[in-house]
């Protein structure tokens, strides 16, 4: 149980904070509903704040951009949990992390990667295992033409395609779309096998599993993933593994700001909070019409006003919440919004009016630790090679 309490005490508010505890039942549930033969792949974008933690916890990370390659050396995560992906692969950038010969796999997203990944492999003398990334019809991955020319030229003394990757986006709660998928991956692998003469060892599944954030949403999650594991259970001869950022991440996180301000006008109740949008960001929030699951604190019994929760940046968008029904609210009162463990801490407009960014605090059993200090963007905003006249 979090101390919120003693969180506020000591570092004050906006904060995100993120509570091992549940980050580890929350994985510990994934796995006891899908069973021990589908590995689980962290998404690190997510939230890298995290990703240390789940080392032990999943079978490998999938790590988008350099900058998140230097976040898990730097934490010391093992190579040879590391997948390299992206759309954008440069060359100096994959040339340096190819310096390090324990990478577990790189994926192909399109035909000219394939070729960066294949010359740069010929040319350090280093064979590299790939997935290549199979399109859902945007412009991540490669088509099936592309695909399945380099099937026919690929060099096999330099790559070693392990398998195919496929992801066709976030929030996916239909099981007869995650059935379609999966019938037409295990279809077009079995084409793929007869066609090539080739083994395809694994499919890596991004599912999209939904996560629902908002006060009314009925969702039977166990039920649904009781379902999707009878689907990935017609999977036959290929190892599956699972990508998942969202669904891991999401629960562990919090988003802590306070009441600054009070207004009434004609159009209602406004409430200035020191966070805002350049903070917090749900999945599937429109014109922040939908009340996110929070708590509010202190506690204290009072009759119930309508108000509507604003953020401190200078623009008529930044509405948290719309007509939310609580206790009366005073200046000094705290938002706690839960379900922000995935992207929130890096989705939002956070350079937006050069505020700070929120300190980050992890929960990890009784200890609370502080990760990130403030940041004051004014510094990052700063023009720094232009004179001022005196």
């Amino acid at each position: 149980m979090i101390d919120f309490t003693k969180i506020l005490k000591e570092y004050g508010t906006p904060s995100y904070v993120y509570d091992i505890d549940t980050l580890y039942q929350r994985v510990d549930y994934l796995k006891s509903k899908l069973g021990n033969r589908y590995d689980l792949v962290y998404a690190v974008k997510a939230n890298s704040f995290i990703a240390k933690h789940l080392e032990n916890k999943v079978a490998r990370f999938e790590i988008c951009s350099p900058g998140e390659f230097d976040i898990c050396d730097q934490l010391g995560i093992s190579h040879q949990k590391m997948v390299i992906s992206g759309v954008y692969k440069d060359q100096e950038t994959i040339e340096r992390i190819m310096m390090n010969d324990d990478i577990l796999k790189y994926t192909v997203e399109s035909f000219r990667q394939y070729q960066l990944l294949e010359s740069l492999a010929r040319k350090h003398h280093h064979p590299i295992h790939v997935l290549i990334r199979l399109t859902s019809g945007n412009q991540f991955g490669v088509s099936e033409e592309d695909l399945e020319e380099i099937l026919t030229i690929y060099d096999k003394d330099w790559i070693l395609i392990d398998g195919i990757e496929y992801f066709s986006g976030t929030q996916k709660h239909s099981l007869s779309r995650i059935q379609k998928e999966i019938t037409y991956l295990t279809e077009y692998m079995a084409t793929l096998e007869k066609r090539y003469a080739i083994e395809i060892e694994e499919l890596e599944y991004g599912p999209g599993f939904p996560v629902f954030y908002y006060q009314g949403d009925s969702f039977d999650e166990e039920e649904f993933l009781e379902e999707v594991k009878k689907i990935l259970d017609t999977v036959e001869n290929h190892k599956v593994t699972l990508e998942l950022g969202r669904s891991i991440a999401a629960t562990c996180g919090y988003y802590l700001t306070s009441v600054v301000d009070m207004k009434t006008n004609q159009y209602g109740n406004y409430v200035i909070l020191d966070g805002g949008i350049h903070h917090l960001v749900y999945y599937g929030q429109t014109m922040a019409m939908k009340v996110p699951h929070y708590e509010l604190l202190p506690e204290r019994d009072s009759e119930s006003f309508d108000y509507h929760l604003c953020g401190s940046l200078c623009t008529i968008n930044d509405f948290l919440v719309k007509n939310i029904t609580t206790r009366k609210l005073e200046i000094g009162d705290t938002f706690v919004f839960k379900n922000v463990g995935a992207y929130s801490s890096t989705e939002g407009i956070s350079l937006f009016l050069s505020r700070d960014l929120p300190k980050v605090l992890l929960c990890d059993g009784d200890r609370i630790l502080l990760v990130r200090d403030t940041i004051k963007t004014s510094a990052i905003n700063f023009p720094n090679n232009v004179e001022v006249e005196e």
